[in-house]
């Protein structure tokens, strides 16, 4: 199972210098179109392929960038390769395939249209409002102190079976999820622990706690990625 992450914090105060300097790196890459660089950064830091720049107001990732400078069919391949998500939203709702529509990049349009591999439980609205319920609940005052966007569930239906990684901070730790059989798994974890942390079982009626089962275990955060 490939292990990736979702950051959703907005606040760039909350980085510290060197992991700042590390992402907007990554980022310029993307920015202005240079492919060779950012596929050497992502050889490095595979998981960071969905990441935005921190605390950018548009939340273009990679892909996003792609279908904005038009770039060739290969390179997209590649980056669909690396894990890009088709279904990724910016904050103003637009996926990639939009903004290739939008730029007027028809050599993109149709690898770009999100294929689903895994269906979501229906309704998937549904399920999804109950998965950020979970997680409002979980953190209790975190998300009142720093804004997080929450994760999506749709990166789960595309490519190869992935397992995310959402940070909260606050909480020095997350949440890892990953779709089952017929539920979204949710693994809470910390660094406080002193156990395997919490797991949830998510489906369209609701989320309940169950008991410990057999999951990857959750990636590594990022040395010093944020303020706890």
């Amino acid at each position: 199972m490939i292990s990736m992450e979702w950051d959703g914090l907005t606040d760039r105060g909350r980085f510290n210098d060197w992991y700042l300097k590390e992402r907007d790196r990554f980022a310029d890459r993307a920015r202005d179109a240079d492919w060779d660089g950012l596929f050497e950064e992502l050889d490095r830091e595979p998981r960071w392929i969905n990441l935005p720049r921190p605390g950018n107001s548009s939340g273009f990732a990679p892909l996003h960038q792609a279908a904005w400078h038009g770039a060739e069919f290969a390179v997209v391949s590649r980056l669909l390769a690396h894990g890009a998500w088709r279904t990724q939203r910016t904050r103003d709702g637009r996926r990639p395939v939009d903004i290739a529509r939008e730029r007027g990049h028809t050599h993109l349009l149709e690898l770009l249209e999100p294929v689903v591999v895994r269906r979501l439980p229906a309704p998937p609205e549904t399920l999804e409002r109950h998965f950020h319920a979970l997680l409002r609940e979980r953190t209790g005052s975190c998300f009142q102190e720093i804004e997080h966007l929450l994760p999506p569930l749709a990166p789960l239906t595309e490519g190869p079976a992935v397992q995310i990684f959402f940070q909260v901070v606050g909480m020095m730790g997350g949440f890892t999820y990953r779709l089952a059989k017929d539920y979204v798994h949710v693994h809470g974890h910390s660094r406080m622990d002193g156990d395997d942390g919490d797991h949830y079982r998510v489906t369209p009626e609701g989320w309940s706690r169950i008991d410990r089962s057999p999951v990857p275990p959750p990636p590594p955060s990022a040395p010093q990625r944020a303020a706890s």
